[in-house]
C-alpha cells in the first residue's frame, strides 16, 4: 500500500494540471481578497451595502470563502481517476497490482491531500492580504486554525470522492468532469425543496463553513439552515461514502 501511494505522489506531482490549478485557485483568491477586502476602504460607494470585514472575522470569512469553492476537489479529482480508467493506465496499472481497492484508496488520500494543501495555501493567501490590508486587529487562535484546517480536508475529501464515483461509472474525462461539476453548482438548488435540505450536501458543508463563517449569509452563501452540526457531518459523510460506493461499483462492473 505504501508502494501504491508514493506512486501516485509521484504522478500527481508531475502534472502540470495540478500546479495551474493552484495558481489560479491562490491568484483568484487574492483577487477576491482585495476587492472584498481593500476596495471598501478606498471606493466606499463600489461597495456599498457590503458588510464590513474586520479583523479578526476577515480570517474566518476568507476561510469561508475559499471552502465554497469546491470546482478545484471536483477538477482535480475528475482528471485524475477518468484520466486513467479511460485509457489504458488502469488496466496496465492492475496487471502490476489486481487490489482496485487499493489503487482507488492510494488515489484518494493522494488527491485529497494535494486539494487540501492547495486550499490551505488559498487560506494562507486570503489570511497575508487581510493581515495587510483589512482594518481591525487580532487574528485567530491556534484552535481556530486548526478547525479551519480539519474542515478543510474533510470538504476536500469528499468531494474528491464524489468525483472519483463519477469517474469510476462514467470512465470518461468529459463527462465525469461535467457531471461532478453539475452537482457542484447545481445541487444547491435542490436545496430549495424542503425534503431535499436533509440530504442536502451543500446545506451540510455550509452549515460546517457556518461554523467559523459568520459573516457567510451576508455575501450569498447558504447558511445550512436548522441543520444541526452532527446532522450536518453525517450528511457529507454519507455523500463521501456514497462517490465511493460508486467508483469501486464502475471499476468492479467494468472490470470484472
Amino acid at each position: 500500500m505504501t508502494g501504491l501511494i508514493r506512486a501516485e505522489l509521484v504522478k500527481l506531482l508531475k502534472r502540470r494540471l495540478y500546479w495551474i490549478m493552484t495558481v489560479i485557485f491562490v491568484v483568484v483568491t487574492a483577487f477576491i481578497a482585495v476587492v472584498l477586502i481593500y476596495l471598501p476602504t478606498v471606493v466606499p460607494e463600489a461597495m456599498s451595502g457590503f458588510p464590513g470585514i474586520r479583523k479578526p472575522q476577515a480570517y474566518t470569512f476568507g476561510a469561508a470563502q475559499v471552502l465554497s469553492q469546491t470546482w478545484f476537489p471536483v477538477v482535480l479529482g475528475a482528471v485524475v481517476l477518468a484520466g486513467e480508467t479511460g485509457t489504458s493506465v488502469w488496466a496496465g496499472a492492475l496487471t502490476l497490482d489486481s487490489r482496485r481497492w487499493g489503487h482507488l484508496l492510494a488515489r484518494w488520500l493522494v488527491v485529497g491531500l494535494a486539494a487540501t494543501v492547495a486550499t490551505l495555501a488559498a487560506i494562507g493567501v486570503w489570511a497575508a492580504f487581510t493581515s495587510a490590508l483589512a482594518e481591525g486587529v487580532g487574528t485567530l487562535a491556534p484552535a481556530e486554525w486548526l478547525a479551519i484546517a480539519g474542515k478543510a480536508a474533510v470538504i476536500e475529501f469528499t468531494w474528491v470522492a464524489i468525483a472519483f464515483g463519477a469517474a469510476g461509472l462514467l470512465r470518461s474525462i468529459g463527462p465525469a468532469l461535467g457531471a461532478a461539476l453539475a452537482l457542484a453548482f447545481g445541487e444547491g438548488l435542490f436545496a430549495l425543496w424542503r425534503p431535499w435540505q436533509e440530504v442536502s450536501i451543500s446545506l451540510a458543508q455550509s452549515r460546517l463553513i457556518g461554523e467559523f463563517g459568520e459573516l457567510s449569509s451576508g455575501v450569498g452563501l447558504l447558511t445550512g439552515g436548522d441543520m444541526g452540526f452532527g446532522h450536518a457531518a453525517a450528511v457529507v459523510a454519507g455523500w463521501a461514502l456514497l462517490g465511493t460506493a460508486a467508483a469501486v461499483a464502475g471499476l468492479q462492473i467494468r472490470d470484472p
